[in-house]
């Protein structure tokens, strides 16, 4: 993932600009003053930065800002995975400041929040500046940094099952302890529940079928009329069993004399047997219908209780039951609450031994992952001209929870013989921003953040160690996209692209200007950051040995 292209209209000095970056290492250079940082600034926007009226071009009704990205990879809970799913790959995010202090963010031409900027933003790009609020100095950042350096996935993993364990056993526990006077009226309520559904006994579909007999009760003279005339139609002389019997017998007859008449035979024998059956039922289901009055009357009141538990529990006779089950099993456990006290206190402290189990192999984890990761981080700090193991990882204890119980502390002592101190607290913003490089490096495989800006990192920083900055700088930019503005020709050697800064005047107005070099346009660069504007040709042949060097590393 990387950051493609970078648009600029209105913002500050610069009237318009557009440039195109290429992943690995980039440097930007260019005269103080000439508005370097405000490329930075451009791109903190479009990562959610807070913006401000001031920033918009004197006389320009808003500043507008437009970046183009690789699309992340975004988990399915985040807010903003159906936005970044539009761009089909890209993430154009476009940012308007203006001058009357409204301002606007659109996504892949979705209208978002500031804030919802910022959440896509941390995972797109990170700014480290002498004046950036800087995530590396976040405990939890630091945490997640250690984590991520030590493959901690399946401690971390372990720990965040058992804790919600615990916490599930917590809370029933909290519902079961409730208040004693609650606990009273709630085991009353339910006997109620569960004796009245008792006493009832409801089976699924009575009701149905009590409904479809009061219904017949209520038209009995007429069914037992009809169904009269229907066994009169069946059994009377000349009806049709008579009609039947002669046809029987007549295929009965024709069957002595040709056998294919034989199965016509059986079959009016069958229907001869089926108009006797159909008789017969219809008289007794016609007998059925009519009800007495004590039976309606007890049939009606049965089907009143139906309707009325149905009211209570359910629309259905089915959900009554099931209602019925669930409440005898809540009652249950409320009346024996003391052996559910019992299994949930003893649940609980096993839950917890498991969990503190587990956190105490993620924190022994984290302790030799904080050695490697010391170790590692301070290899790197003298060629950069900080002061060798000046770097430490502290875990600090705290409350168990889905991570497990520390809390890590990034520390650094940058002058010998004094305590070290938490980096969030190191005065020199170059030293922040030179260690921050350095635990760059360490962690670049282990962090995914796509781009990384530096601005002022080599603050500080003497042409000793300036080429060791740039070859650091270059190797971070094998994991991630990286934008450094520097003023050392010996960092930018080192730099897979170079884009110079400058300003131009038209019209009495200045305006800033961004170019990208080819080879013979940053060897002029190079020699003018060496020896200023008009360098000769010792300051080319300079430029010429640093991008040797460079290429040789």
């Amino acid at each position: 993932m990387a950051l493609r292209e970078l648009t600029v209209e209105n913002l500050a000095v610069v009237e318009s600009v557009r440039v195109t970056l290429a992943p690995g290492f980039t440097v930007l250079t260019g005269e103080t003053g000439a508005g370097k940082s405000l490329v930075v600034d451009a791109v903190a926007l479009v990562l959610g930065a807070r913006a401000s009226s001031d920033q918009v071009r004197s006389g320009a009704d808003a500043a507008r800002v437009e970046a183009v990205w690789d699309a992340p990879s975004l988990p399915d809970e985040d807010p903003m995975t159906d936005v970044v799913a539009a761009g089909e790959g890209s993430v154009i995010v476009r940012r308007e400041i203006a001058a009357d202090g409204r301002s606007s963010v659109r996504v892949n031409d979705r209208a978002v929040t500031v804030g919802g900027l910022a959440g896509l933003g941390a995972q797109l790009g990170e700014i480290h500046g002498q004046h950036e609020q800087q995530r590396l100095l976040e405990p939890a950042r630091q945490l997640a940094l250690l984590d991520g350096f030590g493959h901690h996935v399946a401690f971390l993993a372990t720990v965040a099952g058992a804790d919600r364990a615990w916490r599930a056993t917590v809370a029933a526990a909290t519902e079961l302890f409730a208040d004693p006077h609650e606990l009273a009226r709630r085991t009353e309520l339910l006997r109620h529940q569960v004796d009245e559904i008792t006493a009832a006994d409801p089976r699924p579909g009575e009701d149905a079928e009590l409904e479809a007999q009061l219904r017949a009760a209520e038209h009995a003279e007429t069914i037992a009329r009809s169904a009269a005339e229907a066994v009169a139609a069946l059994r009377e002389e000349g009806g049709a069993a008579d009609a039947l019997g002669v046809a029987e017998r007549g295929l009965g007859a024709a069957a002595q004399h040709d056998e294919r008449f034989a199965e016509l035979a059986d079959r009016a024998a069958g229907l001869v047997a089926e108009a006797a059956e159909l008789a017969r039922d219809a008289s007794v289901t016609a007998d059925a219908v009519e009800l007495d009055p004590a039976s309606r009357a007890a049939a009606e009141e049965r089907l009143g209780l139906l309707y009325d538990l149905r009211r209570k529990y359910g629309d259905s006779l089915d959900a009554v039951v099931a209602f019925g089950t669930e409440a005898r099993g809540e009652l249950d456990r409320l009346e024996n609450q003391s052996g559910e006290r019992d299994r949930l206190r003893a649940e609980e402290g096993r839950r917890r031994a498991a969990l503190e189990a587990a956190a105490g192999q993620l924190r022994e984890a984290r302790r030799a992952a904080s050695e490697r990761l010391a170790t590692a981080v301070n290899a790197e700090l003298p060629p950069l001209g900080l002061p060798r193991d000046a770097f430490g990882v502290e875990l600090e204890p705290v409350e168990i929870g889905p991570s497990g119980g520390d809390r890590a502390v990034f520390t650094f002592a940058p002058n010998p013989g004094e305590p070290p101190r938490p980096l969030g607290r190191i005065a020199s913003g170059g030293e922040a921003s030179r260690l921050s490089l350095a635990l760059k490096v360490v962690l670049a495989q282990a962090d995914e953040t796509p781009l990384l800006v530096f601005d002022e990192v080599d603050a500080g920083v003497g042409g000793r160690n300036a080429s060791a900055l740039g070859e650091r700088l270059r190797d971070l930019g094998r994991y991630h996209q990286v934008l450094c503005v520097t003023h050392l020709p010996q960092v930018a050697a080192h730099a897979d692209a170079h884009l110079v800064v400058g300003k131009r005047v038209t019209a009495g107005r200045t305006a800033t200007e961004v170019r990208v070099l080819d080879a013979e346009a940053r060897r002029s660069e190079l020699a003018a950051m060496l020896a200023g504007e008009g360098a000769g040709e010792e300051a080319h042949a300079a430029a010429d040995a640093l991008l040797r060097g460079a290429a040789a590393r």
